[in-house]
């Protein structure tokens, strides 16, 4: 064994199968509502936070942090050097969430007029209502506008969308309705921003959560195989590979979007929506 390997311990870059079923079992379960108000008062939550709006944290308070959540800070920077975002993920996070939204408050606004009125049918109707005139201008069957992830159902025939996923055909399609088009506008407008940014805060407590127990087995795995070096080198470099090996180099492990990276989403679903809208008035 060289010099170099007694204090630069040698893993496997990819996450392994634990850390993957910790990750797969966080994103399941909801936080116990004591600990969600507890991590977000913690110093590291606020500086993981602080970060996301924008604002560089300071030596003093990065120092301020115990060991683990100055590891969980770094792990953070260098998961966000390589967290951009696509062109796809910007108008799935938008439209989607808009098309939801969309929804609810149509099904809403029908049970204050129609409390008894069975859940396909209101489906039927908002179909009707944002898409009927523009299925018949493209000569399209109404159920041809369906979410690519949902299904109708018209008597006793299950009917699918006439896309395979959410992506920009659909979105483009479905924006040539002057109805849904200004339902969606005014959420991106006046509700996305701060519904997203909600979102996030519970999805980065779910991240420092993760992260604290990739910490824990971190220590474990040391002591249970390690613990006769007593380097403090080797140590250190220990639980920062493991915890890169989970977390920086774990596809699946997703840090929150920043706020400029939601403000560029809502100004790119605008520019959508305003592309389509020229393109009518043509």
């Amino acid at each position: 064994m060289d010099d170099k390997s007694k204090i630069t311990p040698q893993f496997i870059v990819t996450p392994d199968e634990q850390s993957q079923a910790i990750l797969s079992q966080l994103q399941n379960d909801g936080l116990n509502p004591d600990i969600y108000e507890q991590i977000k008062n913690d110093p590291l939550f606020q500086q993981l936070n602080n970060a996301l709006q924008g604002l560089q944290s300071t030596d003093q308070e990065i120092q301020k942090l115990n060991d683990e959540e100055r590891l969980t800070f770094e792990m953070f920077t260098k998961k966000s050097s390589f967290n951009h975002k696509r062109v796809e993920e910007k108008q799935k996070l938008v439209f989607k969430k808009g098309f939801k939204i969309a929804e609810q408050k149509f099904y809403q606004n029908q049970l204050k007029v129609y409390k008894k009125k069975k859940q396909n049918q209101q489906q039927i109707d908002f179909y009707e209502t944002h898409f009927k005139e523009l299925s018949l201008k493209m000569n399209k069957h109404l159920t041809y506008f369906i979410h690519p992830q949902k299904k109708m159902q018209i008597g006793i025939i299950t009917y699918q969308s006439g896309f395979k996923s959410f992506n920009q055909p659909y979105i483009r399609t479905i924006l040539k309705s002057k109805s849904f088009r200004q339902e969606i506008k005014n959420y991106i407008l006046n509700h996305f921003i701060q519904d997203v940014q909600e979102e996030m805060s519970y999805k980065l407590q779910k991240f420092i959560k993760f992260c604290s127990r990739m910490y824990e087995e971190a220590l474990k795995e040391f002591y249970m195989y390690s613990a006769k070096n007593d380097d403090e080198e080797y140590f250190r470099n220990f639980i920062r590979l493991k915890m890169e090996q989970s977390i920086v180099k774990n596809s699946k492990c997703k840090i929150p979007w920043s706020l400029q990276e939601v403000i560029d989403a809502q100004k790119f679903a605008l520019n959508l929506i305003e592309q389509e809208m020229d393109m009518e008035n043509e």
